[in-house]
């Protein structure tokens, strides 16, 4: 597929009263969503797209925009973020951060499209409508048909891990459903393409392939050099690095322990400098370093969103058991931010 990068944003006349409007009620009745029962998932990974303008026209004939430029689909989207529960989308959504998209692609007499995407941090999340005459969630095989109500296509070994959220209702055959997929490239690529393909959507099956391209939100990157020990000094937590995002950021450290002890794990917990408890995403294990004086695994801790005007963290780390569950509390360490 070529692709052509273009800048539009100063060819568009946009109703500015309709659109701060728009937001307004997207944001109000946002509060209001309840919360939705999510499916951890995984999505094929792809080559990286370069390109740098504000907006894409692919060939096919469809056009990729930022919200804040180009608001056709806002009611849409809008009623997407309405009805789940998708953190990361919503607090996005609310800041005009979410690119919309119109890429459609056809089977079975089915329609999907995908209808907005976002990339901050290392996660990528995407928003998706499925329309068709006879399409319906309730006339699914209950037993073998998936949880979230599609199959996303794909080889196990090629997929990233995420979270999926099962398709809701909109009107009789009109269905729609949030994704997230998440990076776990050491360096991340500041513009990324997403395949994204379904084999199965509610009670019909098919092939919906789509080529998804996302620009990286800007990132804020602090370089630390904060440490604690145990009192034996037998276990080290070394903070190196924090990087926030929009409404996203992460934590990258070194987990010191003796060789010996393999059933050791690092736990923390985060508040922010207002008290408030910073949510913890996910763990994962970059990389492990085996020395003659004990274990160094670098990991990254991906943690939720970090407000303006937070001026540090607070990181409380423990060394976790998991034979017997015993904890070994660490000092706490205080990160600054301004």
């Amino acid at each position: 597929m070529d692709i052509k990068w273009v800048d539009k944003k100063n060819q568009i006349e946009l109703p500015s009263e309709d659109i701060i409007r728009a937001i307004k009620k997207g944001m109000n009745d946002g509060r209001k969503i309840k919360q939705k029962k999510r499916v951890r998932a995984r999505v094929k990974f792809s080559a990286w797209l370069s390109g740098t303008a504000a907006a894409v026209v692919l060939a096919s004939g469809f056009v990729l925009s930022p919200v804040n430029t180009v608001l056709a689909e806002m009611p849409l989207i809008g009623k997407i973020y309405q009805k789940l529960d998708v953190e990361i989308g919503k607090e996005l959504f609310k800041s005009n951060l979410v690119t919309e998209i119109n890429q459609k692609a056809t089977s079975n007499g089915v329609d999907v499209t995908v209808t907005s995407a976002y990339y901050d941090g290392n996660v990528i999340g995407v928003t998706i409508k499925a329309e068709g005459e006879d399409l319906s969630v309730e006339d699914m095989n209950k037993e073998k048909s998936p949880e979230t109500g599609y199959t996303i296509g794909g080889k196990d070994q090629d997929l990233l891990p995420g979270l999926r959220g099962p398709l809701q209702k909109l009107k009789e055959g009109s269905y729609i459903a949030a994704l997230e997929f998440e990076l776990n490239e050491k360096e991340l690529p500041k513009d990324f393409t997403l395949p994204l393909q379904f084999t199965h959507i509610a009670n019909k099956v098919g092939d919906w392939k789509f080529s998804i391209p996302v620009k990286q939100l800007p990132v804020e990157t602090i370089k630390l050099d904060e440490v604690s020990a145990s009192k034996d000094g037998m276990h080290q937590i070394h903070i190196n690095q924090l990087s926030i995002g929009k409404a996203t950021a992460s934590l990258h450290y070194e987990f010191h322990r003796a060789n010996t002890e393999t059933n050791l794990v690092m736990h923390v917990k985060v508040f922010d400098g207002n008290g408030k408890r910073v949510p913890l995403r996910n763990d994962r294990v970059v990389d492990v370093t085996k020395k003659p004086e004990g274990v160094i695994e670098n990991k990254e801790l991906q943690i939720g969103k970090i407000d303006e005007d937070v001026a540090y963290l607070m990181v409380y780390p423990e060394v976790v058991s998991l034979t017997n569950q015993d904890r070994i509390q660490l000092p706490a360490l205080k990160l600054l931010i301004d």
